[in-house]
C-alpha cells in the first residue's frame, strides 16, 4: 500500500500522542519517526507510568501506542484500564511476538493497530495511516451526533417556547390575563360536596354593540376594565375568571350569606363609572348577574346560568337573580321541551338533511373535502344544529343523529371521491355499539376509510386514558379512519394527548380567527398551534374564516386548510 506522506501529514499533524515504551533506545529512535507527523508525543517508560499520564490527562490523547512487554504493568493492561476509561480510545500495540494468541487478544481489547519488532517504516506508516483514518471517521461521526443533539436541543427549546405560549393560552384568557373556563372547570372539580360556595356569573349587557359601535380595540379593553373593576375590593378567598366571551364567573368559598349585596354594589360601580372615554363622550356599561349556592360544585354554573338568564328575561339592563328552582319561569324549560319534541318529530318524518361544507387548500384554494352539517327541514327553511343539539343530547338522541348523518353522507359519498368529515360525539363512544354500527356500514356501503375523518371535542381526549370513548378512538383510527380535534382552544385542551390518540387535524376555534388581522394576541395563538401541530405532523384547519384579510393572513401563519363564508357557505347538494 502506497502512502503519500502529505496525505499522512493532512490526517496527524493535529494529533496528540502518548508513546509507552521500556527500551530507551527504541523509544527515541521510534519518536524520531513520529515526530514529524504529530503534533505532540509524550513519552513514559512503563504502563503504571502511562496509566498516571493518562488519568491525569483524560481525553487529552487522540492515540495511545504502547509495547506489550513492560515492567510493572504490562501492555495489554494498560489498554484494559485505559478503555475502562475510555472504551473508544485508539490504540496501538508494539510487540516483539508474531503469534495468533497476541493478535486475537489485542482484538478482544479492542486495539485499532498491531506493529512489530523490529518496527519496519512502511509498516509503521500504513498503521497510523490506517488508524489516523479510523480518528478522522470517529471524530466526524461525534461531529455529527453532536450536530444532531444540537439540532435536537434547539428543536425542544422550540417547543419549550411555543409550550409556554400553549400553556399561557390554555390557562390564562389572553385579553384580561384572568384564569379561563379550563381552569375554572378544573377549579370546580377539585371540590369536595362538604360545604356551600357561592359563584355569580355576570354577563355584560349589549356587548355586541359596543363591539360593532366602537371596534375591537375598545371591546377588549372593555373586557380589560371589567376584570380590574370586578376585581376591586374582592374578598379573601374569592377567585375570578373570565368565562365566555363577555361572561366572567366569581366565585366565593366559603358562600356568601348575602351575594346580594356584593350583587347591588358591583352593579353601582359600573353604573357610576365610565368603563371609557370616546371622542370626548365617557362610555359606561351594565352587567347581568346570576348567583347561586350550593354544595354540590357541578350544580353551581349551570344553577347561575339558569338565573342570569331570569335576570336577562327581565328586558332591563343591570339586574341581577339568585337562583330559587321553585321561583324561576318555567318558559326555558317549556322552549327546551319544544325543541326535544321537533327533534324526535323530525328524526320520525326524516327531515334531518346534511349540509355540506367545503374545506379548501389554503396554498391552491382548490376543495380537498367537506364537512357534513346537519340541519332540519321545517317549511321550507332549514334550521341550524345550536338550536336542537342541546334537545338532541337531552333526550338522548345524539346517536341517532350521527347514524342518520353517516348513513347519508356514507350513500352520498360512495358516488364521488371526495373526503368527508362528520361529527361525533361523546355519547356515540361509549360502547361498541357505534364501531359495530361502521363494521355494518362499511360492509353495506364500502368507501375508503382513510376519505373519512371523524370530529371530536376536547372533553373526550381529556377523559381518562381507560375511559371507553378513548379506546373507541384507538379503534377507528386502527380501522383507517382519520380523527380531527375540532373547536381547538375552546375547553380544557391537553396537547399531550394528541399524538398518542393519533390526531391527524386540528380545526382552530373560530374565536380566534375572526377578525384576527385586528388582533396581535390571536395571530400569535394561531402561529404557535400550527407550529406545535406541525412539530407532531398534526394538520391545522381555520374554521369560519370570512374575508380576504383573515385568509391571508392564516395562509402566512402557516394553516394548511380553511373553510368558512369566504369560501362557501355550506351547500344543500354537491
Amino acid at each position: 500500500m502506497s502512502i503519500n506522506l502529505q496525505e499522512l501529514l493532512a490526517l496527524t499533524s493535529h494529533l496528540r500522542i502518548l508513546y509507552a515504551e521500556d527500551d530507551t533506545v527504541l523509544r527515541e529512535n521510534t519518536v524520531l519517526l513520529l515526530q514529524d507527523l504529530f503534533f505532540t508525543i509524550d513519552e513514559v517508560s512503563d504502563g503504571i507510568e502511562a496509566l498516571e499520564h493518562y488519568e491525569a490527562h483524560l481525553n487529552h490523547y487522540d492515540i495511545v501506542i504502547t509495547d506489550l512487554n513492560m515492567p510493572n504493568m504490562s501492555g495489554m493492561e494498560l489498554v484494559r484500564h485505559i478503555h475502562r476509561i475510555n472504551p473508544k480510545q485508539p490504540v496501538i500495540v508494539i510487540s516483539a511476538h508474531n503469534e495468533t494468541e497476541f493478535f486475537l487478544e489485542s482484538i478482544r481489547n479492542n486495539v485499532v493497530g498491531y506493529i512489530l519488532k523490529p518496527i519496519d517504516f512502511d509498516q509503521l506508516i500504513e498503521t497510523l495511516y490506517k488508524t489516523a483514518i479510523f480518528i478522522k471517521k470517529q471524530t466526524e461521526e461525534k461531529n455529527r451526533q453532536n450536530d444532531l443533539e444540537q439540532k435536537l436541543q434547539e428543536q425542544h427549546q422550540a417547543l419549550e417556547k411555543h409550550a409556554e405560549v400553549m400553556n399561557e393560552f390554555l390557562t390564562l384568557d389572553s385579553i384580561t390575563k384572568l384564569e379561563n373556563a379550563t381552569m375554572l372547570s378544573s377549579f370546580l372539580e377539585t371540590l369536595k360536596k362538604d360545604h356551600a360556595i357561592t359563584i355569580m356569573l355576570y354577563n355584560i349587557d349589549n356587548f355586541s354593540f359596543i363591539n360593532q359601535k366602537y371596534g375591537v380595540e375598545f371591546a377588549n379593553e372593555t373586557l380589560r376594565k371589567v376584570a380590574e373593576f370586578l376585581q376591586f375590593r374582592l374578598l379573601d378567598n374569592t377567585r375570578i375568571y373570565r368565562y365566555n366571551s363577555d361572561e366572567f364567573v366569581i366565585i366565593f368559598d366559603p358562600y356568601l350569606s348575602n351575594p346580594e349585596s356584593i350583587a347591588i354594589q358591583t352593579q353601582a360601580l359600573f353604573r357610576e363609572t365610565p368603563i371609557g372615554e370616546v371622542e370626548n363622550e365617557s362610555v359606561y356599561i351594565t352587567l347581568s348577574c346570576g348567583i347561586a349556592t350550593s354544595k354540590n360544585p357541578a350544580a353551581l354554573l349551570p344553577n347561575a346560568r339558569m338565573a342570569l338568564r331570569e335576570a336577562r328575561m327581565k328586558n332591563l339592563p343591570n339586574q341581577y337573580t339568585i337562583y330559587n328552582a321553585p321561583e324561576l319561569s318555567e318558559q326555558p324549560a317549556i322552549s327546551d321541551n319544544e325543541w326535544i319534541q321537533k327533534f324526535r318529530l323530525a328524526l320520525e318524518e326524516d327531515r334531518l338533511i346534511p349540509f355540506f361544507q367545503p374545506i379548501v387548500d389554503a396554498t391552491t384554494q382548490q376543495i380537498v373535502s367537506y364537512e357534513c352539517l346537519a340541519r332540519i327541514e321545517e317549511n321550507g327553511q332549514f334550521i341550524a344544529p345550536f338550536n336542537f343539539l342541546e334537545a338532541a343530547r337531552r333526550s338522548g338522541l345524539m346517536s341517532n343523529l350521527t347514524r342518520i348523518m353517516i348513513h347519508k353522507a356514507f350513500k352520498l359519498f360512495s358516488n364521488n371521491s371526495a373526503g368527508f368529515s362528520i361529527n361525533i360525539s361523546n355519547e356515540d363512544l361509549l360502547t361498541q355499539d357505534f364501531i359495530n354500527f361502521l363494521i355494518h356500514k362499511q360492509k353495506s356501503t364500502p368507501i375508503d376509510p382513510h376519505r373519512i375523518t371523524f370530529e371530536i371535542l376536547e372533553d373526550i381526549i381529556i377523559s381518562d386514558a381507560n375511559h371507553v370513548p378513548l379506546q373507541n378512538l384507538h379503534i377507528l383510527k386502527a380501522m383507517g379512519y382519520r380523527l380531527a380535534l375540532d373547536d381547538f382552544g375552546s375547553d380544557r385542551s391537553n396537547v399531550n394527548r394528541l399524538e398518542n390518540i393519533g390526531v391527524d387535524t386540528l380545526k382552530i376555534d373560530g374565536q380566534f380567527i375572526k377578525n384576527i388581522h385586528h388582533t396581535k394576541r390571536n395571530q400569535d395563538i394561531v402561529e404557535s398551534i400550527t407550529a406545535m401541530a406541525h412539530k407532531l405532523h398534526i394538520k391545522v384547519v381555520a374554521e369560519f374564516v370570512s374575508t380576504q384579510e383573515e385568509f391571508e393572513l392564516l395562509k402566512k401563519l402557516g394553516v394548511d386548510y380553511m373553510q368558512g363564508h369566504f369560501f362557501s357557505d355550506p351547500l344543500h347538494t354537491l
